[in-house]
């Protein structure tokens, strides 16, 4: 074999090794984040200033495994705010639309429900509703009664679970201590002007896929996302504007007159 040949088999060797090597290096690097999931943008889905982003992870790193920690150290509710949710639940051709004026004070929670209102027809259906939770009790009534349901609460159920079911919401603090298997992905992101950590999790029961916005300053929910096993939006939640400090006495005034505020 001449020499001329065998050097030119070496070079046809020398760019064959260096373009393998070249291809596992991009596969590896496109690879690397294909376990992220991201949520889906239906084609139902009403226009809303929802857009995230990610923020520059210059806090410590959020993964499923280190959520529950990086929450429970630097994420407090306040002990006193107001605000008002707004609540959408889809249907396959329209939706229903809740206001809830939430109070909080000295670990009692006020939620007044207005009437919800159902498109395309735009009407609305029943009558303001209020929940209280204090003391262990649970007073529920439409406004304009002379009397309240009064029921009791489980001791050992999740903190602020009450206060968050009823919005047809998943306390974030029960799914860390409750269901934190369900939780598939987690991290930072900026939702509505607000620095967030963001919880993804699966339902177990109907394996619908949720996601909540928890703002790092307020310490509370102030979006939340839930889609079917379709990828169907289903849910969804925003937050208005958080007054923190303040509160409404008059949410805390039962049918009879007796304010509860007075107690505490």
């Amino acid at each position: 074999m001449s020499s001329k040949r065998i050097v030119t088999i070496t070079i046809i060797g020398i760019l064959f090794i260096a373009a393998l090597i070249g291809f596992m290096y991009l596969r590896s690097f496109f690879a690397q984040d294909s376990t992220v999931i991201s949520l889906p943008s239906p084609s139902n889905t009403p226009e809303r200033n929802d857009e995230v982003e990610i923020l520059p992870l210059d806090k410590v790193e959020i993964s499923q495994s280190t959520i529950q920690d990086v929450v429970s150290q630097t994420i407090e509710r306040p002990d006193t705010y107001s605000r008002v949710v707004r609540v959408e639940k889809f249907w396959e051709y329209g939706q229903t639309v809740y206001f809830i004026n939430i109070d909080v004070t000295n670990g009692m929670s006020s939620l007044t429900i207005h009437p919800p209102i159902k498109t395309p027809s735009d009407s609305s259906e029943g009558v303001e509703k209020r929940i209280i939770s204090a003391n262990g009790l649970l007073y529920i009534w439409n406004l304009g009664d002379n009397s309240a349901f009064i029921g009791t609460i489980d001791p050992d159920e999740c903190e602020h679970k009450t206060i968050d079911e009823w919005h047809m919401l998943m306390s974030y603090e029960c799914l860390l201590s409750h269901y934190g298997d369900s939780i598939i992905d987690a991290g930072y992101f900026e939702y509505g002007g607000e620095n967030c950590v963001f919880i993804e999790y699966r339902t177990s029961q109907l394996g619908n896929l949720g996601r909540l916005y928890i703002s790092i300053e307020q310490g509370l929910i102030v979006g939340a996302l839930e889609y079917d096993e379709t990828d169907t939006l289903i849910y969804s939640m925003t937050a208005g504007d958080c007054l923190i400090g303040d509160t409404n006495p008059a949410a805390f005034i039962l049918p009879d007159g007796t304010s509860l505020l007075a107690d505490n």
